[in-house]
């Protein structure tokens, strides 16, 4: 069971694996404000994966999941990209081209045409 925040954490994280295994199941959240309604599914679960977010929201639904789902080895994630927001800005972070210094024309030399003929 993999448990994620939001769903462009989980497109992320799809980015990252290159080949997940789709034979587990895929909990988004889309916010911690919805855990409630998950923790049913949850707790049927033996391996529950958690990639929240990795502030106070996410750490207290990290908390209240591991209460509420004794019965399961709950994994926290969050470690993987520490350093950043979640999943997402971890990926972007990764993912974003280095620095192209602008080009600039030599000196004397005219700069390229633009238009006309």
């Amino acid at each position: 069971m993999l448990v994620f925040e939001g769903f462009m954490d989980f497109l992320s994280y799809l980015t990252i694996k290159e080949h997940p295994a789709f034979s587990l199941n895929v909990v988004v959240l889309n916010s911690v404000a919805n855990l409630d309604k998950a923790i049913p599914f949850l707790q049927c679960n033996n391996n529950i994966h958690l990639f929240l977010d990795r502030d106070e929201a996410g750490r207290t639904a990290t908390a209240e999941i591991v209460s509420l789902c004794p019965q399961s080895e709950v994994i926290d994630h969050s470690g993987l990209y520490l350093g950043y927001k979640d999943v997402n800005d971890y990926l972007r972070a990764k993912t974003r081209p280095r620095h192209v210094p602008a080009m600039r024309r030599a000196p004397g030399k005219p700069g390229p045409k633009v238009g006309g003929k």
